[in-house]
């Protein structure tokens, strides 16, 4: 086996995706979760299914002792070598300069920012000296092009982005740091899917990226062991159509 793959925020959504593709990938699963304990544990169940190794655990990645101690539990829990790390769990809440607070900022950032870097570190002291690893961070195409909306959710994938570089050159050469930044990829909580298909196809390509597209480059970043320091943008080049609003205003 190449070890486990650790999915933060993997029961759902694109983590999800991703926990699959590293699956077939022959990797075992660490699947964390935080408040999705149904989701993950009917996913795990799929997963064995198939033949996957699946280790569960819960964190709540707001509180950084939780996600600093991630990497620990799993490993006491036989999730262990952990040679892959997906940092794809975030929280996205809408502020604008007019009404951002410190409190959002501060939420925002423990969870999108912060958490990832103390996985990082924890992941970097717990791969074993023989083996080679992998982390890809989960940003945003809007960092290519940002727009007003989502002000401290923007600036939190902003110090993501740039700990990725530095990760990048502070952990080699055991171990690659790699980033994706998905496009308008999934329907939006209580978004009908006549709105989302309009929506999702208003891109240079005429059709949007996928869950699968997604996961494709993941799997790409963690398997070709010549790629470290890179960001792949999967939007069907949404990066490239400056925008005003968020797709959810529109």
């Amino acid at each position: 086996m190449k070890g486990f793959a650790l999915v933060t925020g993997g029961a759902k959504r694109l983590g999800r995706a991703c926990a699959e593709a590293l699956a077939a990938e022959g990797f075992g699963i660490a699947l964390h979760y935080n408040a999705s304990a149904t989701e993950a544990e009917a996913f795990a169940a799929d997963l064995r299914r198939q033949g996957a190794m699946v280790v569960l655990q819960q964190a709540n990645l707001a509180d950084p002792a939780a996600a600093a101690g991630l990497i620990p539990a799993f490993e006491a829990a036989g999730a262990s070598p952990i040679t892959a790390l997906i940092n794809s769990a975030s929280v996205f809440e809408h502020d604008v300069f007019d009404d951002l607070t410190p409190e959002q900022f501060e939420w925002q950032m423990r969870v999108n920012a912060l958490a990832p870097l103390l996985l990082m570190q924890a992941f970097a002291k717990a791969l074993p000296e023989q083996r080679r690893g992998v982390i890809v961070n989960f940003l945003d195409y809007k960092l290519a092009q940002p727009y007003p909306d989502h002000v401290t959710y923007t600036l939190s994938k902003y110090a993501l982005m740039g700990a990725t570089e530095l990760g990048a050159r502070a952990l080699s050469p055991r171990i690659r740091v790699n980033a994706v930044a998905p496009g308008y990829v999934l329907p939006a909580p209580n978004q009908s899917e006549a709105d989302f298909q309009r929506l999702h196809a208003q891109t240079p390509l005429a059709q949007g990226a996928t869950a699968a597209d997604v996961a494709s480059a993941v799997r790409l970043l963690v398997t070709n062991e010549a790629l470290t320091a890179q960001t792949i943008y999967v939007d069907a080049g949404l990066r490239m159509a400056p925008r005003e609003r968020d797709f959810s205003f529109l």
